[in-house]
């Protein structure tokens, strides 16, 4: 057994000695993975920015955010400024519609226009605007944990190293506790198992940001036959 924590989405550790696995056989699953979901959606540097007006810039702390939210964040900066903004989300169609009675303009860097579905261009003061995509709120659809060891999995047709795949269903600020029902084992690729690497990473193969949250992993190492080491 084998325990990996840490506070990044790689955690990486050198065995205190190595372990030979050259006679063949072996393979590895995950036990448990324990962390908090502190999973942003709006992020630092990313898609924390909305301009409206002449170059205004309303910045918005790195954080989970529903569309409710966005718009009390968007009032409370517009507060005393005489301008009236809305920002709401159409259940029926999944888009976002957004009024302004200041120009919006979602060409800049960094702005929230992907995760409204807006394209990317100046919008109009005073008029309802209505994104083109619907709304992409859930930035992670999936978490693939991956391990440096294993292989035997595939990905649109492309072996890969995941041992595990959820979809975390805690809300933002609890507890996720991962157990699978069936764990699965990937064979082992190493002759000697020298270093342990185990990652998360979304749908997109991009690594989770879990915020500096403390990560748990539990890993299982066995052979098929039943020989221990």
């Amino acid at each position: 057994m084998f325990c990996l924590t840490g506070t990044t989405s790689v955690l990486s550790h050198e065995l205190a000695y190595p372990i030979d696995v050259s006679s063949g056989g072996w393979e590895l699953g995950l036990i448990d993975l324990t962390t908090y979901n502190s999973i942003p959606n709006i992020e630092t540097g990313i898609n924390d920015k909305f301009y409206y007006g002449d170059d205004n810039v309303i910045t918005f702390p790195e954080g989970s955010y529903e569309i409710e939210d966005l718009e009390k964040f968007i009032i409370s900066k517009l507060s005393g400024k005489e301008i009236k903004f809305s920002l709401k989300a159409n259940n029926n169609t999944l888009k976002a519609e957004l009024c302004c009675s200041e120009k919006v303009d979602f060409t800049k860097p960094h702005s929230l226009a992907k995760v409204l579905g807006f394209e990317s261009r100046i919008y109009d003061p005073k008029v309802l605007h209505i994104s083109a995509l619907p709304i992409d709120i859930i930035k992670v659809n999936s978490i693939r944990v991956e391990c440096n060891v294993t292989r035997g999995s595939f990905l649109n047709g492309q072996e890969g190293h995941v041992i595990h795949e959820f979809y975390p269903a805690e809300p933002p600020g609890y507890k996720i506790i991962e157990i699978p029902k069936n764990v699965i084992y990937l064979p082992v690729i190493a002759q000697t198992i020298n270093n342990l690497t185990v990652s998360l990473r979304d749908q997109d193969g991009s690594l989770v940001n879990f915020r500096g949250e403390r990560i748990s992993v539990r890993l299982h190492l066995r052979h098929r036959n039943g020989y221990t080491i």
